[in-house]
């Protein structure tokens, strides 16, 4: 009955009266349908047939755009709650086998089933067992007036009395996805924009400018009926323009090239709309949702300053700090909101900052140009410093600094404009920039590239740490079942010539790496990952942790030695971090690369860290028992962020600036000259290098600021480098070591420089090649080998074929590029002295015509691509015993299906036809490998 009415033969029902069962098919057949243009169809077909009467299409449009409905308040029910919910609704022991399974939902193993990681599908396997097949009948209406009562309801006896009620009139088909709608993502495969237009070509621009659902299945019944542009009202939430997001200054310049630009320091808050309508308020953020939790700190404010009874501001809300005439760090809005509401005194205020007016008296501006809207926003909105704020270039913020001090945002002529703009906010550690174009009008949701946002994270990794993982987390999705993310700490520095002996928890990272790659690490560590039952159990005692709820994974490595350092990379800005151990945490931490050659005990030690962190202004740190004091007090930043004085009870050596009152002048080779270095080598103390500067004439600053004429490093990483790179000039401390050797001042030759800036690159293009390679100075072997080594490397296939054209005009000198061979000699081979000298002889040989043909010799199965078996003639190796010789993290390797395992005779054929062969045929790898693989993913198969 069902099937035919969706495909377009039921007749016209009430919406009290369509069954729940209907829409559960439409769900399934959207869901399995694959392309675009048949999921539309179907959703169509649903709304001809079913959705006749006016009401009928709010009732639906809400259980299939759950996201998008206001009417309905918050569940509070996410998955841990709700699997707590759903056991009490089912009275189920918290003991049993499926109580647990739907609490551990994102666990695999043997006894969570294929769909760990999915929680509804999870839900659905428990109800199966415990609910009938069949459809009690509910209704559309009947759901929503249930999940209306599930919203409304105020502790979790109450929900799980109405999901009780629930289970009873539905089957568990059903439920999964009642319980997808509850979760607000049903993994339709179809856009909301894709709905809305079937729905009514309009219905994505009414709900652009009034955020109301109910409002858009109201007003647009007839689909054929075209629905007059609405404008903007007080009260009614709007979709915020959007920033598109670009990677450098002049990409954006570009884009907006022949346009009038003010360029603004992007806010690190929330962005909220504010509507005022007399007295009334709202504080829309751009999710739509009201913000009343604003009201009580901000209304007397808002009310008082803007003086007209109507308008809608848009802006950003965030914290200042009185005491300190500064924002405070960003996440501290609710804390400063509840604080306000329970009328508690604090240095601490809510402030907001207007950067657009939309809406004044009863007209809305949004189809006037920005810059007319500015105008306007000064005439509106009057200023009060720490509360209400207005960003405008001629006045505002700007207005409130301090004479001297950098702007909040100007009016860019020039991409030098921006450059230099996006420079300062950086070293301010302010999010970024945002670049408008003034002639433009507000268009909500609109990502079109009018305004356009540069943020340091766009631009480059800001740090460059190499972390030891400690933990692992269960994912999600296509990742269910498996570790997805893995807790890194930072070692606690140990003492000379020991290894560390703890690790201190430090972020969570999951992203930056290959499927592939991501499954390699989890190979790996996977014999040494040991569940973490909290609080049955402690963490391991070598790990220091703050088992904050955020911070707790699913599973430790039972030991440091046992695990790996990847190398991670983040967002320039540290934040304090109340959930990981180490003082300082990272923003949008991601894998940069797997150190799988770096020994686990040279991970970086906290104190390194927090060291790194101060040297490159970072943000303010509680204190932390690893015997490093930190310094409150980062280096100069434009007023309205400076940090008030602070009593520091100690202060860290590595703080504490170089004593040279002692230091007798040698030379004055370095006269005039300020030193700032980034790193210093191995060889040399940070110290050592000050007083040999000192000793030459010049000084050093420990911060990076304008006074510094010279940054000078040792290698190109480190969130000190990244800094250095921003301000200028970046010079190998070799150039340092040679003029006080020779003992006069050596001319800035191209090899001198780790990192070169722009206007150093023009002064320089007539007298050096790309590469910086001197047209006419003579080069010694070391300056060549430095020169090629500071060449970056490509992986495009195009660049790496015009080269091989290039430099290999004979096809035996790169046939076999991209290939890493391992050579593996089988035990019986070696028992007899003529038979292992045979064998080796052949690998000798072998491996230099694998050098010869531009490939690599291995001997980690991680990195090579073929392993070969040598054998004589005689000698006849079965793949058992290859993989019996492995070790158990060389045999999971092995179970990557693209690492071929070939006999010897694939090379020596290789060698006699000079071409590359096919693999198969020489294959030592059983016919059924792979599939065991992809089938049971059962490593124990072969083993």
């Amino acid at each position: 009955m069902a099937t035919s009415a969706v495909d377009g033969g039921g007749s016209s029902i009430g919406g009290e009266d369509i069954k729940f069962s209907v829409m559960v098919s439409l769900f399934q057949w959207i869901q399995k349908s694959k392309s675009s243009a048949q999921k539309r169809s179907k959703f169509r077909k649903f709304l001809d047939a079913f959705c006749r009467k006016p009401q009928d299409n709010f009732a639906a449009m809400r259980l299939i755009l759950p996201g998008l409905d206001r009417e309905r308040g918050s569940y509070g029910l996410k998955e841990h709650v709700l699997a707590t919910c759903l056991i009490d609704a089912l009275a189920m022991s918290r003991d049993s086998d499926d109580a647990r399974r739907l609490l551990n939902w994102r666990k695999g193993g043997p006894k969570t089933g294929s769909n760990a990681g999915n929680f509804s599908l999870v839900a659905a396997e428990v109800l199966q067992r415990r609910q009938g097949m069949a459809s009690a009948g509910l209704t559309i209406k009947e759901l929503n007036e249930f999940l209306d009562h599930l919203a409304s309801s105020e502790n979790r006896a109450e929900k799980t009395s109405i999901l009780s009620d629930l289970i009873r009139k539905t089957n568990a088909q059903e439920m999964k996805w009642i319980i997808m709608i509850i979760l607000k993502d049903l993994k339709l495969g179809i856009s909301e924009k894709s709905i809305f237009h079937e729905f009514h070509p309009d219905a994505e621009d009414l709900f652009n400018v009034t955020c109301d659902l109910k409002l858009v299945c109201e007003k647009l019944r007839d689909r054929s009926q075209r629905h007059k542009h609405q404008d903007i009202e007080v009260g009614k939430a709007v979709r915020p323009q959007l920033a598109l997001r670009v990677s450098n200054a002049s990409a954006a310049w570009k884009k907006l090239h022949g346009k009038e630009v003010v360029v603004e320091c992007k806010f690190d808050g929330d962005r909220i709309q504010i509507h005022k309508n007399n007295s009334d308020l709202n504080f829309f953020s751009r999710n739509f949702f009201d913000h009343q939790e604003y009201a009580h700190g901000m209304s007397d404010v808002i009310t008082q300053n803007i003086l007209v009874n109507k308008c809608i501001l848009d802006g950003e809300m965030l914290v200042w700090d009185a005491s300190m005439n500064r924002f405070a760090e960003f996440g501290s809005n609710q804390e400063i909101a509840k604080a306000a509401r329970e009328g508690l005194d604090s240095d601490r205020q809510l402030c907001y900052i207007a950067f657009d007016i939309l809406y004044v008296g009863d007209t809305s501006v949004i189809h006037r140009s920005l810059k007319e809207r500015q105008e306007i926003l000064q005439k509106v909105v009057k200023p009060i410093k720490g509360r209400l704020e207005i960003l405008v270039p001629n006045g505002g913020l700007n207005a409130h600094r301090p004479s001297g001090e950098p702007c909040w945002s100007i009016i860019a002529h020039s991409v030098d404009d921006v450059d230099k703009f996006f420079k300062e906010t950086v070293e301010n550690r302010d999010e970024g920039i945002v670049l408008k174009d003034l002639t433009s009008k507000w268009e909500p949701s609109d990502r079109s590239g009018k305004w356009l946002k540069l943020k340091p994270e766009y631009v480059r990794a800001g740090s460059d740490l190499d972390v030891l993982i400690i933990g692992g987390y269960y994912g999600s999705g296509r990742h269910g079942g498996e570790v997805a993310q893995f807790l890194v700490g930072l070692a606690e520095r140990p003492a000379p010539n020991t290894y560390p002996r703890r690790f201190i928890s430090f972020c969570r990272v999951g992203t930056g790496v290959s499927d592939e790659e991501r499954n390699t690490i989890v190979t790996r560590l996977k014999p040494y990952f040991r569940k973490y039952e909290y609080p049955k159990q402690a963490p391991p005692t070598f790990y220091q942790v703050t088992n904050n709820a955020k911070e707790r994974p699913d599973v430790w490595v039972e030991s440091p030695e046992k695990s790996i350092i990847v190398s991670i990379t983040s967002d320039i800005r540290t934040i304090r971090t109340e959930v990981f151990a180490a003082p300082y945490s990272l923003r949008f931490p991601r894998i940069d690369r797997v150190r799988y050659e770096k020994p686990w005990h040279e991970c970086l030690d906290v104190q390194s860290f927090v060291d790194l962190v101060h040297s490159s202004n970072g943000t303010t740190q509680r204190e932390a028992d690893y015997g490093v004091g930190q310094d409150h007090e980062p280096k100069a930043i434009r007023s309205s962020r400076k940090r008030g004085k602070k009593n520091v009870s100690a202060v860290p050596s590595h703080f504490v600036q170089t004593d040279v009152s002692h230091i007798k002048g040698e030379t004055s080779v370095f006269s005039n000259m300020v030193f700032y270095f980034a790193n210093v080598p191995s060889s040399h103390t940070l110290d050592s290098m000050h007083k040999m500067v000192v000793e030459h004439g010049g000084s050093f600053s420990m911060n990076l600021n304008n006074s510094v004429t010279h940054c000078i490093a040792a290698e190109n990483r480190g969130i000190k480098f990244q800094a250095a790179k921003l301000h200028g000039d970046v010079i190998h401390c070799s150039w340092l070591f040679d003029c006080c050797l020779q003992k006069r001042l050596l001319p800035l030759q191209p090899k001198y420089f780790l990192f070169l800036s722009d206007s150093t690159k023009r002064k320089l293009e007539a007298e050096v090649d790309e590469y910086c390679d001197s047209f006419y100075s003579d080069l010694s072997v070391k300056d060549i080998r430095k020169l090629l080594s500071d060449i970056e490397r490509s992986e495009d296939s195009k660049t790496v074929e015009y080269y091989k054209k290039k430099y290999c005009p004979k096809d035996k000198w790169a046939r076999f590029h991209g290939c890493c061979i391992c050579f593996f000699i089988p035990e019986q081979c070696l028992k007899y002295s003529d038979c292992k000298a045979l064998v080796e002889l052949a690998t000798r040989r072998m491996k230099v015509e694998i050098s010869v043909g531009g490939g690599k010799v291995g001997d980690n199965l991680c990195h090579v691509t073929h392993v070969v078996v040598m054998s004589l003639p005689d000698f006849d190796v079965n793949f058992s015993e290859v993989l019996n010789s492995f070790s158990e993290a060389e045999k999971h390797v092995l179970y990557n299906t693209k690492l071929h395992v070939v006999r010897a005779s694939w090379l020596e054929d290789f060698f006699k036809e000079d071409r590359k062969l096919h693999e198969d045929s020489y294959s030592l790898k059983p016919s059924n490998f792979q599939m065991s693989i992809s089938e049971k993913r059962s490593v124990m198969y072969y083993l």
